[in-house]
């Protein structure tokens, strides 16, 4: 289903910088561009559920191997279900969007969780009843929860809709939107590439990176998605304004913000990976070599977060300011590290090495944005080396935190003294990170706030 989906991404991302231009003009200007572009969105999200209809069985191929005949009945059974509910998503993810233009981020938030308590509500009543049909159901439930709340509150910011055919879009919007399709599909096939070449190596790698992928996305969701909700209605605002030195200030606060609170998170989960996962997944046919194998696979995952999340903070800076080239250069500069290391993985059977191609990848693709925006901002000069010391300053601290609390002895058995652990760990490395932080200057520039 997201591969149905994503060509609405581009879109979505795309639609809301132009929207709040509008929004400067009046709701009767926002409502005539918000149309013809929510009903572009509309039929590509139609071609999606259709193609997902007619080619569920071709579709399914690409996730499930051909040994997995059970697996692969399931899934194109449940295929046929959501693929119409494509075009409910493609309604409430560009409606949750739209709200950022508004600086409706609270409102944002609520629909969500209305709608995760109506997945939650139909799984309660009907999953006796319904089976496995019941969860794409819960999600139809969800999505239709989620819409209607985000209907009646743009509703009441004056936002209309009336179906127009899609025109007038103007060349900004289909720049910024080209740009992401571009690195969109190339992350699409990428993904793919990835299951394919760590399903070569060890049995259940392929499950076990997706374990490590999920907690590691707790944390991204935790801080990257939720700083870069915050703060894109300030970006446009400052891009608006022409302010381009406020935008750059902001987003190397936000940068160095991220680094450390993520930093301080990812060496928590990468210290205490083997009591993490034994805590969530130890269970059933979960043994003790799974176990083993999704540790690992954590460690080599988790510290992708702090990339991935200053990546999205940064790419709401390169949409706003609407810059296509910076976007694509960061996309594909991304995809083509990933699949590097991933076929270097390949060919020298190497899983720990295939397994870093998240963290090597998107560590690049920050990279790249970073000079992007550098640039953009007029804040190049000295901007590269600025940086370099600052990271080896805060990899050193996060080394010394590291080593120092690996020390502690780990107990063996019971669920008790594996969350003791984990708490001590987390007490002692935090103090001693918070002190080598304010030892070697890494706090430095921070608003009081963040410093607190």
């Amino acid at each position: 289903m997201n591969l149905l989906a994503f060509p609405l991404a581009p879109l979505r991302e795309g639609l809301v910088p132009e929207l709040h231009r509008r929004l400067q003009q009046g709701r009767e200007a926002a409502s005539a561009y918000f149309s013809p572009a929510m009903t572009l969105i509309l039929l590509v999200a139609s071609v999606g559920g259709l193609v997902g209809w007619w080619l569920a069985e071709p579709l399914t191929v690409l996730a499930v191997s051909e040994s997995q005949l059970r697996v692969r009945t399931l899934v194109v059974g449940q295929l046929y279900w959501l693929a119409p509910a494509v075009l409910l998503l493609a309604v409430s993810e560009t409606l949750n969007a739209i709200l950022a233009a508004y600086d409706r981020l609270v409102l944002q938030s609520l629909a969500r969780l209305l709608g995760a308590a109506s997945t939650l509500t139909v799984l309660a009543l009907f999953a006796n009843f319904l089976q496995s049909h019941v969860l794409p159901l819960s999600f139809i439930a969800a999505q239709v929860t989620t819409v209607l709340v985000q209907i009646v509150a743009l509703r009441s910011h004056g936002l209309t809709f009336k179906l127009s055919w899609p025109r007038a879009l103007g060349e900004r919007f289909f720049a910024v939107s080209g740009a992401l399709l571009a690195t969109y599909a190339a992350s699409q096939a990428y993904a793919v590439f990835e299951k394919h070449t760590l399903i070569t190596f060890v049995a259940g790698l392929v499950s076990s990176f997706q374990y490590a992928v999920s907690l590691t996305n707790v944390l991204i969701t935790l801080v990257g998605v939720v700083l870069a909700n915050v703060f894109w209605p300030r970006f446009m605002a400052q891009v608006a304004a022409e302010d381009r030195n406020s935008l750059y200030a902001d987003l190397s606060t936000l940068s160095q913000f991220t680094f450390l609170v993520l930093g301080c998170l990812c060496a928590l989960t990468w210290l205490n990976s083997t009591a993490l996962i034994t805590l969530i997944f130890a269970r059933g046919a979960f043994d003790a070599s799974a176990v083993t194998l999704t540790s690992d696979a954590l460690r080599m995952a988790v510290f992708a977060a702090v990339p991935i999340s200053i990546n999205m903070i940064m790419g709401r800076a390169l949409i706003s300011i609407g810059a296509a080239r910076g976007i694509v250069v960061a996309g594909f500069t991304t995809t083509f590290v990933g699949t590097t290391i991933l076929a270097m993985g390949q060919f020298l059977n190497s899983p720990a090495l295939a397994l870093s191609h998240w963290l090597l990848a998107n560590s690049a693709g920050l990279a790249i944005q970073a000079i992007f925006l550098a640039r953009a901002c007029g804040h190049f000069a000295g901007a590269p080396g600025r940086a370099l010391w600052w990271l080896s300053r805060w990899f050193v601290a996060l080394a010394l935190s590291g080593i120092t609390t690996q020390a502690i002895p780990v107990a063996q058995h019971g669920m008790i003294a594996l969350v003791a652990d984990i708490a001590m760990r987390a007490l002692v490395f935090s103090a001693l990170f918070g002190a080598f932080a304010w030892i070697f200057g890494l706090m430095r520039g921070l608003p009081p706030f963040f410093r607190r």
